[in-house]
């Protein structure tokens, strides 16, 4: 007999069934009575393995103990294994020779004759193959994963460069090439994308300029015709702007401080607190506006302003007056027509299509506002290469303290169209300070007006220096001053000794 220790799916009702029909064949009552175990053939299946010696996992009593069933068919009572025991329901007689083992009977066999049982010991499933196999690598991994270091590959890659490089390299050329003799040569019309021409890059900055002028406030500025190309390649570093740029350490005058007037409508010109006296102890307003000889609409300079070294003072944003009072002429910014054109030695130069009265405002002069230090440095670096200079000092007020400094207007990089004007000794035009914020000393604006009628297309030209001596021709010339190429006939030969300009 065989006894299965294996866990099989048969429920007890099958096996009753069973037994009922065996007893049923040979002619003897069912036994009423519940079976544990289902009788199986003697024939082990082909799955299972008896053998003892083929089940690693069992401990080494367990396979004596199963070796001496095999055997000779005793094994002592007390060695039993509780599994066996718990599965036993019926007990033979001992047998003469030996003790028997307890067993379930099989119908229609003699329980005193019946062979001995045989244990059957169940594979290991897969499962359990699973885990003996990955427990062998456990045991056998430790030694052969060398230990973690700054240099291993694996953690800290060094070669990250040359994967990258592989990554982004070229293709590799076909192991197959073409063969272009067989490849048949069409003629026909040419594809659009060969008869495409890339622009010019004289033709990208010429739109790049056209596209910097159009940012200008006010009136049109334009190019002549034939020096496009010229100011397009200056252009390239140069930026139009509206407004003056402030740069870091000026600081404008706090919007507390700023004074204003309480004219309501238009300022009254002989109590308008915005507007200066002429003298130092006099009432009498300095009154700068009038309208022009032609038409009293146009508001211009007066004639007795132009020429005296003075200081405009507008209605500011704090003051009640409208918009258009007469008193805010600068800050409505320019009204005519201008155009940059190449004057040949002397570089670009400034024109207008339009008629200028004497007296009118045409533009103003703008640029980076910087520090006295930082224009000292540029200075420098523009006299020792020989460059031009494009400082205008702020100082026609004189600083309250000697540690501050003036501020000074830089117009290289950035500026208006007016910072195209050239120097001559007998300008047409005029630097005055107009400032429209009272109280604010180191802060104003550099706006040019018109001396004289000014015919159109005409150069608009103005004095660098207008406080150095303008009858006759120095004796004797500077060699650190700048040439003049004005030409005309009280040409003074020289500009200034210094490169930068002021207010005065």
């Amino acid at each position: 007999m065989v006894i299965d220790l294996t866990n099989d799916s048969d429920s007890e009702d099958q096996i009753q069934s069973q037994l009922r029909t065996e007893y049923a064949t040979h002619g003897q009552a069912s036994p009423s009575f519940t079976l544990a175990h289902r009788v199986v053939s003697p024939v082990v299946p082909q799955k299972r393995k008896p053998a003892v010696e083929q089940i690693p996992s069992l401990s080494k009593p367990t396979r004596a103990l199963l070796n001496s069933v095999s055997l000779n068919g005793h094994v002592p009572s007390h060695s039993i294994p509780h599994r066996v025991q718990s599965h036993t329901t019926t007990t033979h007689a001992a047998h003469p020779d030996r003790q028997r083992l307890p067993s379930t009977p099989s119908p229609g066999l003699d329980p005193t004759t019946a062979p001995l049982p045989t244990v059957v010991v169940p594979s290991p499933s897969r499962h359990l193959k699973r885990e003996i196999d990955r427990a062998r690598v456990v045991q056998s991994t430790p030694h052969s994963t060398p230990p973690l270091s700054g240099l291993s590959d694996r953690f800290f890659p060094t070669n990250d460069y040359e994967k990258r490089a592989r990554r982004g390299a070229y293709p590799v050329a076909k192991t197959h090439p073409v063969d272009r003799r067989s490849v048949p040569l069409l003629i026909g019309r040419t594809a659009p994308v060969l008869t495409a021409q890339r622009p010019r890059v004289a033709d990208q900055l010429l739109r790049a300029l056209q596209r910097k002028l159009a940012t200008i406030k006010g009136p049109p500025v334009t190019f002549a015709a034939g020096n496009e190309h010229l100011l397009a390649d200056f252009a390239a570093n140069f930026e139009f702007i509206n407004a003056y740029k402030i740069r870091p350490g000026v600081e404008p005058l706090k919007e507390e401080f700023i004074g204003g007037c309480g004219c309501s409508g238009f300022c009254d010109p002989t109590r308008c607190v915005c507007l200066e006296t002429e003298e130092e102890n006099s009432d009498r307003k300095l009154i700068a506006y009038g309208g022009a000889a032609d038409d009293p609409l146009v508001l211009v300079l007066r004639p007795e302003i132009l020429h005296r070294t003075v200081m405009i003072v507008e209605c500011g944003a704090r003051c009640n007056c409208e918009k258009a009072c007469w008193n805010r002429v600068v800050q409505r910014g320019r009204t005519v027509r201008l155009e940059i054109f190449h004057t040949g030695e002397r570089g670009f130069g400034l024109r207008s299509p339009d008629t200028i009265r004497a007296g009118q405002f045409i533009d103003c002069y703008l640029g980076e506002v910087i520090t006295e230090e930082k224009a000292d440095i540029r200075e420098e670096i523009a006299t020792a290469q020989h460059g031009h200079s494009y400082l205008f000092g702020l100082d026609f007020y004189p600083p309250s303290d000697e540690t501050e400094g003036i501020y000074v207007v830089d117009g290289e990089r950035f500026g208006g169209p007016a910072r195209f004007m050239n120097h001559s000794c007998h300008p047409n035009c005029r630097m005055i300070p107009v400032s429209h914020t009272p109280g604010d000393e180191r802060l104003y604006d550099l706006a040019f007006f018109a001396v004289r009628d000014i015919p159109p297309m005409t150069e608009l030209t103005f004095d660098y220096n207008p406080g150095a001596r303008e009858s006759g021709r120095p004796t004797k010339i500077d060699p650190s001053a700048v040439r003049c190429l004005c030409g005309e006939k009280n040409c003074r030969g020289q500009l200034w000794p210094n490169q930068r300009k002021g207010t005065k």
